[in-house]
């Protein structure tokens, strides 16, 4: 989780200290929730030294195309991050946090790394000496709420049926975060009525790519694989319900991408002796 040998070099006045937590059991990223990270061994801070921001990379978050996902709140327990906020819609968040732009604005990020912060030294806080076994914390939006797997708190990965070459008959688009009644293969499996099935993004009619999230157990691409897929959407303000059937004969290189969440940050600590 690191880069630290964990003795003091007299000759080096700085530590590198890297979180790097991948969502795979669903946990922390997709319900906002704290995490508790154990270090592979204790790092050692051995004189009062500053912390730093150098790098910020993400895997699958949420669009930063609205004002609650416009940014990361990242809290990290173990360091003293005290900040004046003046804030009429977000304090509470943002207080004691590091605020990370979200520099995820294109749809094509969804399955790929995006950096967010890669410019160097950015100061976080002080740090007193002390010997960190683990790194707990959370990282949220702007809000408090999620800011992977759209913003609920109980869906689980990032999904994508892609390759898609013919939608059938001429209808409506898709809203993001639009509440999908069921998304089924041909055999009936996938997301049922039951579950929470949202779209990720604005969908024109007729898009090859289609993101969605889901409290469904965990689908897999083989289930999607040479399987007619069903998307039923209910009626949506103005926008009239609609079924989308795509065949296997329309759509024969369609497939089901499936994706977890992961962030990336590197600090560095520099001692100030």
């Amino acid at each position: 989780m690191y880069q630290n040998s964990g003795y003091i070099n007299k000759r080096n006045r700085k530590k590198t200290l890297i979180l790097d937590i991948n969502d795979t059991d669903n946990t922390y990223l997709g319900s906002g929730t704290e995490f508790n990270i154990k270090l592979k061994e204790p790092l050692t801070i051995d004189k009062h030294s500053e912390i730093y921001l150098d790098n910020f990379l993400t895997f699958n978050c949420n669009l930063g195309d609205s004002y609650n996902h416009s940014a990361f709140a990242l809290k990290i327990n173990e360091f003293n991050i005290s900040s004046g906020v003046a804030s009429n819609t977000s304090s509470n968040t943002i207080d004691g946090a590091i605020v990370i732009p979200n520099d995820n604005n294109n749809i094509d990020n969804y399955f790929g790394t995006v950096v967010h912060k890669g410019k160097k030294f950015n100061y976080i806080c002080d740090i007193n000496p002390c010997t960190i076994s683990s790194i707990t914390g959370k990282i949220t939006d702007l809000t408090g709420d999620p800011i992977f797997h759209g913003s609920a708190t109980d869906t689980k990965f990032t999904y994508a049926i892609t390759n898609i070459a013919n939608w059938g008959a001429t209808g409506r688009y898709l809203l993001k975060n639009e509440l999908v009644t069921s998304i089924l293969t041909g055999g009936g499996d996938g997301p049922s009525s039951s579950y929470n099935n949202n779209i990720l993004t604005n969908t024109i009619d007729g898009a090859t790519t289609v993101f969605f999230t889901t409290d469904a157990p965990r689908l897999t691409e083989t289930d999607f694989l040479n399987q007619e897929i069903v998307i039923i959407l209910p009626t949506q303000g103005s926008l009239t319900s609609r079924t989308i059937t795509l065949t296997t004969a329309n759509n024969p290189s369609m497939q089901l991408l499936v994706g977890n969440g992961r962030f990336i940050s590197e600090f560095s600590i520099i001692s100030r002796e």
